[in-house]
């Protein structure tokens, strides 16, 4: 048990440290650009509206892109340039924004099985049960701004966990191309615009309606679960995601030594032995919430005491 409190409190201070500015957008090749990323649920940003665009249908299927006849914003000799990244709760509503200097770049935004790393190819590490690959073309970490050559450097995570927008992560900067995932609790349709003075790409993400959660021990809220879920996601706890053994950490509070024997699937039988004539024992049963991503933890759902 106090290995569980132990994460439980690492995570309450990730998700802490997650609501200061961050900086989002780490590379491939070179450092990750070092940008003002910040959580607010102050009213969403104003600005020219450009280009706004959604996918097709309530669903959020297909994707949403840049005209293919459009040039970018910036002129030729400077690209767009990554400043800032902000996140943020408006109502029935979630928002990222990405801002640029030097104009606004191509971009493309669009729901995928799993998010992967330019140019790498492994899976970008994001908890929520479906995931956005946004990309950025030409655009760059790192370049000249009006007031002279500039570099970033930064984390390249930010894990708001609102009711839809759980995680921004970077997801590579590639030959003139950054990109990002979003992990998303639910999929629903989401609008991509574009606004100037500043430049700034906007995605809002209307609240997915998720299903009660089922857990009823020690991982009790969705909340807490994409928190969880992004630490197993990240090599952190990977016994999270085997059911003996957060049966296990749950006996270790029904016995000092008790005896645990699986009945089915999902269920097991817990035995508490120091008392011979009559021992204490329950039947746990559980579940998997979440089956997409690498993690897929399993929670506790029932707990029966049988009768001596």
């Amino acid at each position: 048990m106090a290995r569980l409190h132990t994460v439980r409190s690492l995570c309450v201070f990730a998700a802490a440290a997650c609501s200061v500015a961050l900086a989002s957008a780490c590379a491939s090749h070179g450092p990750a650009p070092r940008v003002a990323a910040t959580i607010s649920s102050k009213p969403p940003p104003t600005g020219d509206l450009v280009h706004g665009s959604s996918p097709s249908g309530p669903a959020g299927g297909g994707s949403a892109s840049h005209p293919p006849g459009a040039a970018a914003t910036a002129p030729a000799r400077r690209e767009p340039v990554l400043t800032a990244i902000r996140v943020a709760q408006y109502g029935a509503y979630d928002q990222a924004v990405f801002q640029f200097a030097n104009g606004i770049p191509r971009y493309s935004v669009s729901y995928v099985p799993t998010v992967l790393q330019d140019a790498k190819g492994t899976p970008v590490p994001l908890p929520g049960r479906f995931f956005l690959r946004v990309a950025f073309h030409p655009a760059s970490e790192a370049g000249t701004l009006p007031a002279g050559p500039a570099q970033y450097s930064g984390p390249g995570v930010i894990s708001p966990y609102f009711p839809t927008l759980l995680q921004v992560s970077a997801a590579g900067n590639f030959e003139g191309h950054l990109s990002f995932g979003l992990g998303l609790s639910g999929r629903a349709g989401y609008r991509v615009y574009t606004l100037t003075n500043p430049s700034r790409v906007v995605i809002d993400l209307p609240h997915a309606a998720l299903p009660k959660f089922p857990g009823i021990w020690d991982i009790t809220s969705w909340r807490q679960f994409w928190q969880f879920q992004t630490a197993v996601e990240n090599g952190h706890q990977p016994w999270l995601s085997s059911p003996p053994m957060v049966v296990r950490a749950w006996a270790t509070g029904f016995s000092s030594r008790p005896t645990i024997r699986q009945t089915g699937p999902d269920t097991f039988q817990v035995t508490d032995p120091t008392d011979p004539v009559k021992p204490k024992m329950a039947i746990i049963s559980g579940t998997r919430p979440v089956t997409t991503g690498q993690a897929q933890l399993w929670v506790i759902t029932t707990i029966m005491p049988v009768p001596n």
